[in-house]
């Protein structure tokens, strides 16, 4: 229970991971909590802080709906890929996987059952596995009591591996590509075959620690690649998406202030760059977001993998930074961080963008019930300093740290602790500010240069 704030006026409850809305503690110490500890992640709606309840079972079923238009869209993706080709060797076998693509979409989950199908209902079921972190052994525990508690004609999966089987079915698949150990290159095209990297000579294979004995064809690096031009094309597949993606068309500000990146300099620049590119308003424009990250949860850092993003612009703002909008397109192995050799595990993923941007792709829009060529551009990179550095191939480390500055960045390399440290930031203020003049506060030197030349 809420402890009761009785003859404490000057304490409030504390939403802090530990106190978990449970305690009442002053101001200060509900900062430090905060602080220390971080705010309760399942704490979204701060009723015990002022805001009102809201209905969030609308939001829920939207949801659970965008994932099912993101599957049901995969089995539509195959009546695009099979238009014009009759007579073909394939074609029975490709009928026959539509059709079960199909009757899986329509088929409900037990006879009677009229709001859940056998598709809706495990998409459902799967989302909440993973916005809870059940594990696949619980989540199969669950699978089991749910097959036994519905009737016994119910077509419900009865453990993970099924789901992930079914699902599986609707192409939502990713590449798995082999890569050199040290980073030299990507085992694929015309290095598909090899055996060893042609750079390093490091096998492709795991070697046994003790045997030393090389185990082919278990790839001791991978790379995991999910394809963006399906995914992207699959987003107009959906009548309201294919209508939200023209959003920035016609909600640029007209009073000055930003709100939306189509507000942007970056933005009326490609616009002037690619007039042709700016008249189609299905054209995406694409951010790309970096960062290594630990997969167990530890502060230690033995061990990090790199996922790429893709963060998709021309929604409304209300829908850009959606979860299910925003797409994993590269998970880069670790132990290591790729460092300056990111633009090896990058290659598939700038393919696919050169072939969005030089030809695009044929798409069909639910919206307006017909074909068009989809193109796409990245418009900026979002990533901290240090991976900045590795994507744009900028210095940002040692005397000319700064990509602003260059030479003359002010850097000074301290004596003792043998590390570089970049003072003299007063050439930044106006010249007659005090500060410039005071010598014993800083360097025992008065500071006359201005701010360095860009």
């Amino acid at each position: 229970m809420v402890e009761r704030n009785y003859g404490f006026p000057n304490k409030i409850i504390c939403p802090c991971k530990k106190c978990r809305n449970l305690k009442h503690h002053c101001v200060d110490d509900v900062f430090e909590h905060l602080v220390i500890t971080g705010m309760d992640p399942t704490y979204r709606i701060w009723v015990h802080h002022g805001e009102q309840p809201i209905d969030t079972q609308v939001d829920e079923v939207s949801n659970d709906m965008d994932a099912f238009d993101l599957y049901t869209t995969a089995a539509m993706d195959d009546v695009d890929n099979n238009i014009g080709c009759g007579g073909g060797e394939d074609d029975e076998f490709v009928n026959e996987d539509l059709q079960k693509k199909l009757e899986d979409e329509e088929t409900p989950l037990y006879e009677g059952s009229e709001k859940y199908t056998k598709l809706s209902s495990i998409v459902a079921l799967y989302r909440l596995k993973n916005l809870n972190g059940w594990t696949d052994k619980s989540f199969t525990k669950l699978l089991e009591l749910l097959c036994d508690m519905f009737p016994k004609n119910n077509v419900l999966p009865d453990s993970m591996y099924s789901v992930r089987k079914f699902l599986r079915n609707f192409d939502l698949k990713y590449e798995k590509i082999d890569a050199c150990i040290n980073d030299c290159c990507l085992f694929r095209k015309e290095k598909a075959k090899m055996d060893v990297c042609p750079k390093c000579s490091v096998s492709r294979w795991k070697v046994d620690k003790h045997t030393k004995n090389v185990k082919v064809g278990e790839a001791a690096k991978v790379l995991r690649y999910f394809p963006i031009i399906p995914r992207l094309k699959r987003l107009f597949r959906s009548k309201e998406m294919a209508e939200n993606l023209r959003w920035h068309f016609t909600h640029k500000s007209i009073d000055g202030k930003m709100r939306h990146p189509v507000d942007t300099p970056a933005w009326d620049s490609i616009n002037e760059r690619g007039p042709e590119f700016n008249l189609e308003p299905r054209n995406l424009r694409l951010g790309l977001a970096a960062d290594g990250i630990n997969p167990y949860k530890s502060l230690s850092s033995t061990y990090s993998c790199w996922p790429v993003m893709l963060v998709i612009y021309n929604l409304p703002p209300w829908l850009c930074m959606r979860d299910e909008n925003t797409f994993l397109s590269l998970l880069i192995p670790g132990r290591k961080q790729p460092g300056n050799d990111i633009d090896i595990y990058l290659e598939p993923l700038i393919e696919d963008l050169n072939k969005l941007w030089n030809n695009g792709v044929h798409t069909y829009d639910a919206f307006d019930k017909s074909f068009f060529n989809l193109k796409a551009m990245l418009l900026w990179t979002i990533n901290d300093f240090p991976a900045y550095g590795n994507l744009a191939g900028c210095t940002t480390k040692g005397k000319t740290a700064c990509p602003i500055c260059g030479n003359d960045t002010c850097a000074t390399r301290l004596k003792h602790s043998k590390k570089i440290s970049y003072q003299n930031t007063r050439r930044f203020l106006p010249f007659d500010h005090p500060y410039r003049s005071k010598k014993a506060w800083f360097n025992g030197a008065t500071e006359e240069r201005g701010p360095p030349k860009v």
